[in-house]
C-alpha cells in the first residue's frame, strides 16, 4: 500500500534541484490552483487599492465611501454563509466559486462605464461687451480650467445677473432679467493657458431669441455677471443622486462578491491540500505573491498610460477583471472532488456550536479578527501621528506580507510540531505584543521590528484554523464553518474594532486604544491557554506511564 502511495506521489509531483542537494517537489495537481490564487489575489488586492479613488475621482466624498462600507456588511455575512450553504447542500464548491468569479468580472467591469457624480455647481462668470466695427462683441474673463478644450459652451442663469457699473440696476439692465431663465453661451478660448490662471474667451449666444448685440445693449450693462455652470468642465452629473444610489448598489455587490470568493478559496485549497496531502500555507504563499504584485503592476500600467483622471481609475477595474479571468481560466483545470450533500445541517450545525471546544473556537476567531481589524484599520494613522513618513508606512504594510512567506512555506511543520491549539496561544500572545508595544512605541521604524508578530498572528494562525476546521467539522459542515470562521475574523471582527476601537481612540488616544486592545486579547489568551493546559493534563492522566503519547493527526 505504501509503495502504491509513493508511485502515485512520484507520477503526480516533479522534482526541481535548487542548489547542493536542496531540492523543491511540485505537486502538478496544484500548478493551476497556484496561479488561480496568484491571480485572484492580484485582482482582488488591485480592487481593495484604487476603488477609494476610482470614487474620489467620481465625485464622492470619504463619507459616501464610510456608508457603501459599513452597508455592504450585512450583505457580505449574509452572502459567506448563504454560500457556505449552498456548498454543503450541493456538494460542488467549484461551480459556486466560479460564478461569483464571473459575478466580480461583469461588476468591475460596470464600473468603467458608470457616470460621474459631481454636482453641478455654477460660479459668477463676468461678461464685457465691446463694439468693433459697429458690432457688439461680447468676452469673458474665467479661469483658464473653465473648458477643457478652445471651445465650449456654458449654461447661465439670466436672473442672476448682477450689473457691475452701477450699484442698483437701471431699466435698460432690469429688462434682462425678463428675457429667459438660462442663457447657453458658446465660448471660444483666445489666450491660451500659460501662467495666469485667468483667460479671455469670445462669447455667443446660443438662443435663437436673443443675440449677442441685445445682452450688450445700453450703456450701463457693458459689464454684468451672471451665475455661470460648465458641464464641459464640471463633468457633473444633473441626477447625482440616483447615480449615488446605483453605486452604493454596485459597491454592495461588488464587495459582497468580493470577500466571499476569499472564503470559497479557503474551502476549495484546504479540501485539495487535505486530499493529495499536500501544504495549505504553501499555497498561501501564491496569495502573498499574487497581493504584493498586482497593485505595483497596476500602479505602473496607470502611471504609463496618460489617461485624465476621470477614466483613469477605470483601468485598474479592467486590470482586476483581467487577472480574476486568468484565475478563473486556471482554476477550470483543478478537478475539485464532489462530497456527499448534506442533510440536517441545522440539527448538525446546533450541535457542532454546544461542544466548549468549537464554542471557543470560534470566540477565538473573532478575537483574532477583531484585534486584526483595529490594526490594519489605524495602524498607518497611528503611526502617522508620530512621525512615519509614506515611505514608512508603504515598507511596514509590505513588510507584513514578506515576513510571513518563509514560514508560510514550512507552515505544515508548524502545525505537526506545535498543533492548532498552542498555535492558536502564540497568536493570541503575538496580537498582546504587537498592541502593548505599539501603546510604548516612541520611535516609528520600530514598528518593522513589532511587525514580525505578524507571523503569528495572521499567517501561521489562519493556516492553523483551516487545519483546526478539518478535524472539528464533520463532512458536510466543512464549507459552512469554513466560511464562517473567516468572516468572523474579516468581517465582523473589523466592524467591531472599527466602531469600538475607534470610538477609544478618538476619545482618550492611540495609546490607550491600543492598551486596551493589547488587555482584551490577553484576557483571552489566558482563558484559552487555561483550556489548552486542561485538556493537556487530561489527556496526560489517560495514558500509564512509559505508554506512547497520542499524537495530533497529521495531514
Amino acid at each position: 500500500m505504501t509503495v502504491q502511495k509513493d508511485l502515485e506521489k512520484k507520477i503526480q509531483s516533479f522534482t526541481i534541484n535548487i542548489y547542493k542537494g536542496f531540492k523543491v517537489e511540485i505537486n502538478k495537481i496544484f500548478i493551476p490552483v497556484k496561479i488561480a490564487l496568484f491571480c485572484w489575489f492580484a485582482g482582488a488586492y488591485t480592487m481593495t487599492v484604487f476603488t477609494p479613488v476610482h470614487l474620489k475621482s467620481k465625485g464622492f466624498t470619504i463619507a459616501h465611501l464610510s456608508v457603501f462600507t459599513a452597508t455592504s456588511v450585512l450583505l457580505q455575512c449574509l452572502s459567506n454563509v448563504v454560500s457556505g450553504i449552498i456548498v454543503d447542500k450541493t456538494g460542488r464548491s467549484k461551480p459556486v466559486l466560479l460564478t461569483y468569479l464571473v459575478m466580480f468580472i461583469a461588476i468591475s467591469l460596470a464600473f468603467t462605464q458608470m457616470p460621474s457624480v459631481k454636482e453641478c455647481k455654477s460660479s459668477k462668470i463676468r461678461f464685457q461687451c465691446h463694439k468693433d466695427d459697429n458690432e457688439s462683441r461680447l468676452t469673458v474673463e474665467a479661469p483658464c480650467t473653465l473648458l477643457t478644450d478652445n471651445y465650449g459652451d456654458i449654461s447661465c442663469l439670466i436672473d442672476n445677473i448682477t450689473n457691475l457699473n452701477t450699484s442698483s440696476y437701471n431699466e435698460e439692465c432690469k429688462s434682462l432679467n425678463h428675457i429667459s431663465s438660462t442663457l447657453n453661451i458658446g465660448l471660444e478660448k483666445k489666450q491660451p493657458a500659460n501662467d495666469s490662471d485667468v483667460c479671455n474667451y469670445d462669447a455667443n449666444s446660443q438662443n435663437q431669441t436673443i443675440n449677442t448685440s441685445e445682452l450688450c445693449k445700453g450703456e450701463n450693462c457693458k459689464s454684468f455677471e451672471m451665475n455661470c455652470t460648465s458641464k464641459e468642465f464640471m463633468n457633473c452629473n444633473s441626477r447625482r443622486e440616483f447615480w449615488i444610489i446605483i453605486y452604493g448598489i454596485m459597491i454592495n455587490f461588488l464587495y459582497f462578491t468580493h470577500t466571499t470568493i476569499y472564503r470559497l478559496f479557503d474551502v476549495i485549497v484546504t479540501s485539495l491540500t487535505y486530499e493529495y496531502n499536500a501544504d495549505f500555507g504553501r499555497q498561501r504563499v501564491f496569495s502573498i505573491l499574487g497581493s504584493l504584485s498586482g497593485p505595483p503592476l497596476t500602479g505602473l500600467i496607470l502611471h504609463k498610460s496618460g489617461f485624465t483622471a476621470d477614466f483613469k481609475y477605470s483601468l485598474a477595474f479592467v486590470m482586476s477583471s483581467a487577472f480574476t479571468l486568468l484565475s478563473a481560466l486556471a482554476l477550470s483545470m483543478v478537478s475539485v472532488k464532489a462530497h456527499v450533500p448534506a442533510t440536517k445541517m441545522w440539527k448538525q450545525s446546533l450541535e457542532l456550536v454546544k461542544k466548549l471546544d468549537v464554542f471557543l473556537f470560534l470566540l477565538l476567531v473573532i478575537v483574532m479578527g477583531s484585534t486584526f481589524g483595529f490594526q490594519s484599520t489605524y495602524s498607518s494613522w497611528y503611526l502617522q501621528d508620530l512621525g512615519a513618513s509614506d515611505l514608512l508606512l508603504g515598507i511596514n504594510r509590505g513588510a507584513a506580507a514578506l515576513y510571513g512567506l518563509p514560514f508560510l512555506y514550512s507552515s505544515k511543520w508548524f502545525i505537526n510540531k506545535f498543533g492548532e491549539r498552542n498555535l492558536f496561544v502564540l497568536g493570541l500572545l503575538g496580537h498582546a505584543i504587537y498592541n502593548f508595544s505599539f501603546a510604548l512605541l516612541k520611535e516609528p521604524w520600530f514598528a518593522l521590528a513589532v511587525q514580525l508578530t505578524v507571523i503569528l498572528t495572521y499567517h501561521l494562525f489562519w493556516v492553523a484554523v483551516m487545519h483546526n476546521i478539518e478535524k472539528i467539522a464533520p463532512e458536510c459542515l466543512q464549507a459552512t464553518v469554513k466560511i464562517l470562521a473567516g468572516t468572523l475574523h474579516f468581517s465582523i471582527g473589523k466592524v467591531i474594532t472599527t466602531m469600538v476601537g475607534g470610538i477609544v481612540m478618538s476619545a482618550l488616544g492611540g495609546r490607550t486604544a491600543y492598551t486596551v486592545m493589547g488587555s482584551v486579547v490577553s484576557v483571552y489568551g489566558i482563558i484559552y491557554g487555561i483550556y489548552v493546559l486542561v485538556l493537556h493534563l487530561r489527556r496526560s492522566r489517560k495514558f500509564t506511564p512509559g505508554a506512547e503519547e497520542p499524537k495530533e493527526d497529521v495531514h
